[in-house]
């Protein structure tokens, strides 16, 4: 009886041990390391104007400096590959290969505009994007800051337990279609990947009213907390059209 008392005091401590683990999340990737992004977009337009477009991009992401709390990410688009359906008409392009049609020298033309183009953005070690330096030429070609400022979740300013949730709200700034991210994050599991932390969340406009949310995932590296992988699904109904975006990001 006392051996059996014994064992399940010992295992209820372990328990309770598990339980209070918490994770303080904090970016803190390699400076100076490049890292490979692939990011892949598939879009989904419905309304007067179908498109349906799957667009695969190659990234070097560099963290070039650390200033206090702050990282500054140089993120330069190294290849494209696009198939675009607009009914009517289709078109593929893909630029690590020779253009041979009409089409796909079109939208090379296009797409080079935005190839070796740096985009600069300064991120906090809590995941916070507080400043991005797109170039001209991505708003030409349809791409706004939103884009590419969602490669890590924002984190919580205290340490956090398994199965703890925080809310984010962010001012988002050039975008016609919103200006306010509402955002749910959950960390929901450590497994030999990383760290799990679910999101949830949507999208207003100035005038409060909500047009869209968007849900997924992120997989976050143990040592650096920076995103491994992730996939988050979009859905937008502004203008007479709904727009479902589902972007899947891996980092190398």
């Amino acid at each position: 009886m006392k051996r059996l008392f014994i064992t399940g005091f010992a295992l209820c401590m372990g328990l309770f041990s598990f339980a209070q683990k918490t994770v303080d999340f904090r970016l803190n990737p390699e400076v100076g390391k490049p890292l490979q992004l692939n990011m892949l977009m598939k879009t989904d337009v419905d309304g007067p104007q179908s498109v349906i477009m799957d667009m695969n991009m190659k990234m070097e992401l560099l963290p070039a400096k650390k200033e206090n709390e702050n990282f500054t990410l140089e993120n330069v688009i190294k290849a494209i590959k696009a198939d675009i359906d607009a009914g009517m008409m289709t078109l593929s392009y893909n630029s690590e290969e020779e253009a041979t049609s009409e089409a796909a020298k079109m939208l090379g033309e296009q797409f080079s505009k935005i190839i070796d183009q740096k985009i600069s953005s300064v991120v906090t070690e809590k995941g916070k994007t507080i400043d991005i330096d797109l170039p001209a030429s991505f708003a030409a070609q349809g791409f706004d800051a939103t884009s590419f400022s969602n490669l890590s979740p924002s984190f919580p300013e205290k340490a956090v337990a398994l199965g703890e949730s925080w809310e984010t709200a962010t001012e988002v700034a050039e975008n016609p279609l919103f200006s306010k991210i509402e955002m749910i994050s959950t960390f929901r599991e450590e497994n030999a990947d990383g760290y799990i932390i679910d999101i949830k969340g949507t999208m207003s406009q100035e005038s409060g009213e909500e047009i869209g949310h968007m849900s997924g995932s992120y997989t976050l590296d143990k040592l650096t907390h920076f995103t491994k992988s992730s996939s988050i699904k979009t859905t937008i109904e502004a203008q007479g059209a709904k727009i479902i975006s589902d972007i899947e990001t891996t980092v190398d």
